[in-house]
């Protein structure tokens, strides 16, 4: 089962698997989590908002992600 765990959290996994995450794109208040062609958006109001668990398992499937890459990083 997934946690919520705070952005700059996710960012930090993300990046070990080549997806960046751009404050600059997604309009005010928003992120995306970008690789390649495919992009996710996320609402933001600084790296310690919380993302929570069905936008994690969205971020799993919209990159072809571990199931499991989340629940052992809390």
């Amino acid at each position: 089962m997934l946690n919520t765990l705070e952005l700059r959290k996710v960012i930090k996994i993300m990046r070990n698997h080549g997806i960046e995450f751009s404050f600059k794109t997604g309009g005010k208040h928003s992120g995306k989590f970008i690789k390649g062609n495919k992009s996710f958006p996320v609402k933001t109001h600084g790296l310690k908002t919380s993302i929570l668990p069905y936008a994690l398992k969205g971020l799993i499937k919209k990159f072809d992600l571990p199931h499991d890459m989340f629940s052992s990083n809390n």
